[in-house]
């Protein structure tokens, strides 16, 4: 079945629905200036309610890795998802400290050249988007001949959620602003699009 995950919480009404409806996985914003980013306190008393059977990634944007680790190392998130310019290096030295730890890699996808970068990633796991927070599809039929197993992200919300898993059968899709109304996490959204992303097709 394929993976669910919720960006961009950073309230507790936001928890309370991830919570209820349990996607496999959520994400926190924590880089600045993004609008969704979530500071080290706040986060704290988010993770410490969360369901610990949904995966927390923070989402990192050109941080030094010992920021990252920092999080990892206190327990705040389970799972790294890098935004930006972060290469193979990078996560070779994150998984040389942290053995185990999944590590996710965003691409920006307006070419096949973009993406031959995303299959050549030494990341776990791929996460296919339009750009960072743009809230809009792209190109979907440039991934009718990628190969590997990937997370598609941009655009997807309750509406286009089960078109985009009959047209293309990705391994995980994430939505964040999908799932809003007036900018704000809507839980009878996120119910919504976990529902018709796991429904039979």
């Amino acid at each position: 079945m394929t993976k669910v995950k919720i960006c961009g919480l950073r309230r507790m009404e936001d928890i309370e629905a991830v919570s209820l409806y349990r996607p496999d996985a959520c994400g926190f914003i924590l880089s600045q200036p993004f609008r969704r980013y979530v500071p080290k306190e706040q986060l704290t008393q988010l993770k410490a309610k969360l369901d610990e059977r949904i995966t927390a990634f923070g989402v990192f944007v050109n941080e030094p890795l010992s920021t990252v680790e920092e999080y990892v190392r206190e327990g705040l998130i389970d799972a790294v998802q890098l935004h930006g310019e972060e290469d193979d290096s990078y996560i070779k030295a994150l998984r040389k400290d942290f053995p185990g730890l999944t590590v996710m890699k965003a691409f920006t996808v307006k070419s096949e050249e973009d993406l031959e970068k995303a299959a050549a990633s030494s990341a776990d796991l791929v996460l296919l988007d339009s750009g960072k927070g743009t809230g809009k599809t792209f190109r979907w039929e440039l991934l009718k001949e990628f190969s590997r197993p990937y997370v598609l992200a941009g655009g997807l919300n309750p509406d286009n959620v089960q078109d985009a898993l009959k047209t293309l059968h990705p391994y995980g899709i994430d939505t964040s602003s999908g799932v809003e109304t007036d900018g704000f996490k809507d839980s009878e959204k996120i119910r919504l699009f976990i529902e018709r992303a796991r429904k039979e097709i």
